[in-house]
C-alpha cells in the first residue's frame, strides 16, 4: 500500500510573508516523490485545520489503495491529446476497472456532442493548448466566442458564420462542464473553470398540437405512400422521426443484451414493435396500431415493391425540409419541430382518452418526467371542454 504523508511547507509570498500550507506526498512507481497541495494552515490566515489536513491525508491514502485515482501524477496534456483520450476512455467506461465511481461509458451520441465541444476549444484555444491552463476568464471568453459565432468554421458543414442560440450555448457548457468533471476526477486539471456557468436549459415553448382534421390534410397531400406512413407513425403511433424512417415491415432483432425480440408491425396483435431506441436506453416496447394507423400502413403494404426492407423507405436527407413542403402544399402552415409536435399530439390524445400516464410514458418510450416538461400540455379542446361545462 502507498503511504500518504501529510507535511506543513513554509512558503513566502510575494509580499514577503511567510505563510504554511499543508501538502501530501507519496511515493510514485518509480520512486519519486509526487505531492499535492491541499490548503493553507488556519494558522496562516488559511482554513484548513490540522484535524481537516488529516482527513484529506487518509481518503488520498484510501483513494490510491482502491486504485480510485493514480499514483502518479499525469502529465500536461494539450487539449488535441485529451480529446483523443478523453473519447477513447469514455467509450470504454470506468466502472468495474478500479477508477472512480460514475464514470460509465457514453452513448456514441453524446461522445459526438462532446467532440463537438472540444473542436470549438481547440479552435479557440489552439490545439497545442494546455487542458489546466484554462480558467474562469479563459472559459467565459470562449463562451463569448460560441454567442458571437466566431468558431462557426469547427463545423466541417459549413464555414459561414454565425451565432449560437441561446439554447445552443447552454448545450456546449453543460457538455464543457461535464467534460472537465471527468479530467477534474482523474486530477487532469485542479479546477473546473466552468463550473459557476449556467448551462440549464431555457424553458421551451409548448409542442405545436396538430389535429386529426390537419393531418387528414397532410395525408392527402402526401407525394408518396412512404410519406403517409412516415406521417401517420408519427402523429399516430407518437414515434420518434429516425425511429418511424427506419421501422421495418417484420423480423426479429437483438437488443444491447443480446435478447431476441419481434421488430415491426405486428398485424395479428395490431402493435407497432421497436427493438432498441438511439435516443434513450429503452430496449424494447409496443405501441397500439389505432385503427386509422391501420388503414394507413395496410394500404403502404399493399402498394410496396418485393423486397421492401423499411415502411417508409425514405432517405435521411433533408426530411424537416420536404416535411414542411408537403405540410405547405396541404395549405398549411407549417409548425415549429415538425415530427416533434406530431409525436407530442399523439401523446396528448393519448392522455386525453384516458390512457394512465405510466402506460402512455411506456409507449412513448421516455418518462413521466420528460412527458410532463417536453410532451403532455393542455390543449385548446381541454380548456373548451370547461368552459362548456361551466
Amino acid at each position: 500500500m502507498n503511504r500518504v504523508y501529510l507535511v506543513e511547507a513554509p512558503r513566502k509570498l510575494p509580499s514577503g510573508k511567510h505563510v504554511s500550507y499543508y501538502v501530501l506526498r507519496w511515493p510514485s512507481t518509480n520512486g519519486k516523490m509526487q505531492e499535492q497541495s491541499i490548503g493553507r494552515s488556519r494558522k496562516s490566515g488559511g482554513k484548513l485545520t490540522r484535524a481537516e489536513a488529516e482527513e484529506h491525508r487518509q481518503k488520498k491514502e484510501h483513494d490510491i489503495g482502491a486504485g480510485r485515482v493514480p499514483v502518479n501524477k499525469p502529465q500536461r496534456m494539450t487539449l488535441a491529446d485529451f480529446s483523443e483520450h478523453y473519447k477513447q476512455r469514455r467509450r470504454q467506461g470506468d466502472r468495474g476497472r478500479g477508477y472512480l465511481r460514475g464514470a460509465p461509458k457514453l452513448q456514441e451520441t453524446t461522445i459526438a456532442e462532446h467532440d463537438m465541444t472540444l473542436r470549438y476549444m481547440m479552435l479557440h484555444f489552439g490545439d497545442n493548448h494546455t487542458l489546466d491552463s484554462i480558467g474562469l476568464c479563459d472559459a467565459s471568453a470562449f463562451v463569448d466566442a460560441l454567442e458571437a459565432g466566431k468558431l462557426a468554421k469547427a463545423r466541417r458543414a459549413s464555414a459561414r458564420g454565425y451565432g449560437m442560440g441561446d439554447q445552443t450555448v447552454r448545450g456546449h457548457i453543460r457538455n464543457a462542464k461535464a467534460i472537465f468533471n471527468w479530467a477534474h476526477r482523474f486530477e487532469l486539471v485542479s479546477t473546473n473553470p466552468f463550473a459557476e456557468f449556467d448551462g440549464k436549459p431555457l424553458p421551451s415553448d409548448p409542442n405545436h398540437y396538430v389535429p386529426l382534421t390537419d393531418f387528414e390534410r397532410v395525408i392527402q397531400a402526401a407525394p408518396s405512400h412512404g410519406w403517409r406512413a412516415m406521417f401517420a407513425l408519427c402523429r399516430l403511433a407518437g414515434l420518434r422521426r429516425e425511429a418511424a424512417r427506419v421501422l421495418p415491415w417484420s423480423g426479429y432483432a437483438m437488443d444491447s443484451d443480446g435478447r431476441k425480440y419481434w421488430n415491426g408491425v405486428d398485424w395479428e396483435r395490431k402493435r407497432v414493435c421497436l427493438v432498441g431506441n438511439h435516443k434513450t436506453r429503452c430496449s424494447y416496447r409496443e405501441v397500439p396500431i389505432c385503427p386509422r394507423l391501420y388503414d394507413i400502413l395496410l394500404g403502404v403494404f399493399d402498394s410496396a415493391t418485393d423486397g421492401a426492407v423499411t415502411i417508409t423507405g425514405l432517405s435521411p436527407n433533408n426530411l424537416t425540409r420536404l416535411g414542411q413542403r408537403i405540410v405547405q402544399s396541404a395549405g398549411l402552415t407549417p409548425w415549429p419541430k415538425l415530427y416533434q409536435a406530431m409525436r407530442s399530439s399523439c401523446e396528448n390524445d393519448w392522455k386525453q382518452g384516458g390512457v394512465a400516464e405510466a402506460t402512455y410514458c411506456t409507449w412513448a418510450g421516455h418518462s413521466p418526467t420528460v412527458s410532463r416538461k417536453h410532451y403532455v400540455a393542455p390543449t385548446e379542446a381541454e380548456y373548451e371542454a370547461i368552459s362548456r361545462v361551466a
